[in-house]
């Protein structure tokens, strides 16, 4: 399957989105921020945070008090057979393991204006080959109009967890890359939100630079810790 249509950064209001996130504040309720940096919220940096489940990246954009982007699957954004496909076979039957009849059911509705909602979230598509290289660059260039980017680094494989067993190493290329081409280091930032305990939980930033005596599985064993510290010293015990 593959996505045609480039990704297309906007800063601008999207009144149809904004109408949608109006009504998603009703169930979606306010969370309580815990910000281990103090008063100041970092802001233009990478987050990799633990996705959790279906609505995690909704809540977050919605209830984070600042301007954040995704990156989530390129089928997303892709046709309605492309996004059907992915919300029936990745997102509820292999990730959140529902059941195949519902799940198409769902799927074949929310295929219908998923695309708009993933454009309002100013979704950044993912690719699993190659084509990652334009992810990067696109990521690069949302930081660079004064957004966050989010990535969810966990191997989901399996499902949605609250602990995560394995982080992929993508969150890395994204720094090495804006390091490069900017004369500032990229702050990383470990970030868990949790629907249920009402509360986001926003870490203290790393750097690549700091961690120059780790290699990749290394430095991705290390952000897989920081994650499930947040779960495990905060989240859970609210």
């Amino acid at each position: 399957m593959a996505n045609k249509e480039p990704y297309v950064f906007k800063k601008r209001k999207q009144p149809i989105f904004a109408i949608i996130k109006f009504i998603l504040r009703i169930f979606l309720r306010k969370p309580k921020i815990i910000n281990l940096n103090g008063d100041k919220l970092p802001e233009r940096c990478l987050f990799i945070g633990v996705h959790r489940g279906k609505w995690t990246p909704m809540y977050m954009k919605i209830r984070y008090p600042g301007d954040i982007a995704f990156i989530g699957a390129y089928p997303m954004l892709g046709k309605y057979k492309e996004r059907n496909w992915y919300l029936r076979e990745i997102l509820y039957i292999k990730k959140c393991r529902k059941k195949r009849f519902p799940s198409t059911i769902k799927a074949a509705f929310e295929a219908i204006f998923s695309k708009m909602v993933y454009k309002g979230m100013n979704l950044i598509p993912s690719y699993p080959d190659g084509r990652f290289v334009s992810t990067i660059q696109n990521a690069s260039k949302t930081i660079d109009n004064g957004f966050s980017v989010v990535i969810f680094p966990e191997d989901s494989d399996d499902g949605y967890f609250d602990i995560i067993t394995k982080a992929f190493p993508g969150f890395i290329g994204i720094a090495e890359t804006y390091n490069r081409k900017h004369n500032h280091e990229l702050a990383i930032v470990p970030i868990s939100a949790h629907i249920k305990k009402k509360v986001i939980v926003v870490d203290k930033p790393f750097y690549l630079s700091n961690l120059k005596d780790k290699n990749r599985d290394e430095i991705c064993e290390f952000a897989k810790d920081r994650l499930n510290s947040l779960f495990t010293d905060y989240i859970e015990k609210l």
